[in-house]
């Protein structure tokens, strides 16, 4: 497997993936409405302009958008499943996720009657083929057929959802509208992972044909089709052949014609752009824009906020795989999470508009432990410092972290440095895009033998963990994605490549997987909550990463922009207004 590691080049490049507890049966038949008597033909028409804080990667199941891109991509496509207000997961284009009674086994039915953009029925097929190449299972059979050159040939088709699926044994179509997934390890909450934080969602296969046609011809079942794109903007115009109604007036959705997508990487300019009105829309996430939330707060004359939980915990992981990084030693982490000053934090580089963290997740999350959690202590931090230069030999504690090329992350990176100074820590900021950064980050496939690592960082600050429950979170706290005893197909192909990627921590200890695998492994979300919360405390006990705030995203709108987080989803049930992705466009509609 050496040599598959090591030529898989074009696997480098790897974006984040960056979920909820479940009864014995999740989603539900549509509910039926009654025509309107009058249908409200006012709330038709319209473009809207939205301004994002990230590039468009493309289209394919390895192009991962990160949280605004995503909202922009999710006008295109749709999930099996979505996250409701109340934590739980209903379906969209699946009715119903049904599970055996050890969980191992999950039948999945889907929603009839919905094509995608080319025409194609959206069928079980359809989604055997969206998961053959999420999976992996696309890439194994041209390895099996081909070699590395096969391999090669279907490379487009893998990515981080590689790994994250590592848990699908197999999946099967059983009629015409459903599909049968078999697990590895039981798993009580399944239909996160089906969900994947909104990043799972269907592609038509047509679409999966190639390499250029499933990175740039994006084609979805969602309410709105591509009418052009660049990495800085996309232009999505109505799918007049939208299978969904509004439930209330049994209006055909969506009501806008168009919308604009445009990254506006600055904070300020977006702000302005809002207050201006030139743009309709303006995302903003509170970790780096709280100074323009404030000030978008004292207009509301002229706009209306929007806003997520405060359920998103940016991490610091600690790299303790990496070659000569001071953080496989237990008193070097202590020494730099020990020296970490988040109340002043929180004060001055996020304007209070951030959460001091207790744990390393928020109180809602089933994760939550503030067992063992550290606090800021300069004198206690010196003395681990002394205990590791004594451990080790070396002659200070020394390690570098990335920021990103923005003014406010610069900021933040200086602060978090000067502070360590102050416990004789000496931290070393690389300033590098985000997309360097990432690429860096989560490459699964490192030259070993040139000194590269799966992380290039002996610390990265990035936010990977959130929400309620821990099925999203699960993957990126395990050893490796493949366990000793997986049965998965694709385990011997991309265990030592894609099996340790998305552990930036890259520990070695399976008490972690127990805890965390032991708690899916339970009946329900209550069975569960202790399971995982042994496995934070345990988590922060080991000092194995590091929690400084937990935040929250804005949206800002015109006050002619109606119908955000409105709309229930087929079951009645109503999703969740903001996201980290940001908002649902199907129901939204612009006043004249």
């Amino acid at each position: 497997m050496k040599t598959v590691q090591t030529r898989m080049s074009t696997v480098k490049k790897v974006a984040l993936l960056t979920a909820a507890s479940l009864g014995a049966a999740i989603g539900y038949v549509g509910i039926t409405h009654a025509a309107p008597t009058v249908v409200p033909t006012t709330k038709y028409g319209g473009s809207v302009r939205v301004g994002i804080f990230d590039t468009l990667p493309g289209f394919c199941v390895g192009n991962n958008p990160a949280n605004s891109a995503l909202m922009a991509t999710r006008t295109i496509y749709e999930t099996l499943f979505e996250k409701t207000k109340g934590g739980d997961m209903a379906g969209v284009l699946a009715r119903s996720a049904t599970p055996s009674v050890d969980h191992k086994t999950w039948t999945v039915t889907l929603r009839e009657g919905v094509t995608f953009h080319d025409g194609s029925k959206f069928d079980a097929a359809a989604v055997v083929a969206n998961f053959n190449a999420i999976t992996g299972r696309t890439a194994l059979g041209a390895y099996a057929a081909g070699g590395l050159a096969g391999l090669a040939s279907k490379s487009y088709t893998i990515g981080t959802g590689t790994a994250f699926t590592a848990n699908i044994k197999s999946f099967t179509v059983k009629s015409e509208f459903v599909v049968e997934f078999v697990l590895d390890r039981a798993q009580y909450d399944f239909a996160s992972t089906l969900y994947a934080s909104g990043r799972f969602f269907m592609r038509s296969p047509a679409q999966l044909a190639d390499a250029t046609t499933c990175a740039q011809n994006p084609i979805g079942t969602g309410p709105f089709k591509v009418s052009s794109w660049n990495p800085d903007q996309l232009v999505v115009v109505r799918n007049a052949d939208y299978w969904r109604h509004d439930p209330k007036t049994n209006a055909r959705l969506p009501y806008l014609d168009k919308i604009t997508f445009t990254n506006v990487k600055e904070s300020s300019q977006r702000a302005a752009a809002v207050r201006r009105a030139s743009l309709d829309v303006g995302f903003f996430s509170a970790a780096t824009d709280s100074t323009f939330i404030k000030d978008l707060r004292t207009r509301r004359s002229s706009v209306t906020e929007y806003k997520s939980p405060v359920e998103y915990y940016p991490s610091l992981w600690l790299n303790q795989g990496k070659p000569r990084s001071p953080f496989e030693h237990l008193t070097a982490r202590n020494a730099v999470l020990t020296c970490i000053d988040r109340v002043n934090f929180v004060k001055v580089r996020t304007r209070s508009e951030t959460t001091v963290a207790k744990s390393l997740v928020g109180p809602t999350s089933l994760m939550y432990s503030t067992k063992n959690f550290p606090k800021f202590n300069i004198t206690k931090a010196k003395q681990y410092v002394k205990d590791y230069i004594i451990e080790t030999g070396e002659p200070t504690l020394t390690f570098t972290f990335p920021a990103d090329t923005s003014t406010t992350s610069q900021a933040n990176a200086r602060f978090l440095k000067a502070t360590w100074a102050n416990c004789n820590i000496t931290a070393n900021i690389v300033i590098e895009e985000t997309s360097n950064i990432i690429a860096k980050a989560f490459n699964a496939s490192p030259k070993l033998t040139s000194g590269e690592y799966y992380n290039a960082y002996d610390a990265v600050f990035i936010t990977l963990l959130e929400g309620q429950d821990a099925a999203f979170n699960i993957p990126f706290l395990v050893t490796n994605a493949y366990s000793a005893t997986s049965t998965n197909p694709v385990r011997a192909l991309f265990k030592t490549s894609l099996g340790p990627v998305l552990g930036l921590n890259h520990h070695n200890d399976p008490a972690i997987d127990q805890y965390f695998y032991d708690g899916q492994a339970s009946a329900n979300a209550g069975a569960a909550k202790s399971h995982f919360r042994a496995g934070t405390a345990y988590l922060q006990k080991q000092a194995v990463m590091g929690s400084i705030y937990n935040f929250y995203y804005s949206l800002f709108t015109t006050k002619k922009m109606k119908g955000i987080g409105t709309l229930t989803l087929p079951n009645g049930k109503t999703q969740r207004g903001v996201t980290n992705w940001g908002i649902d466009w199907t129901g939204v509609y612009k006043t004249k």
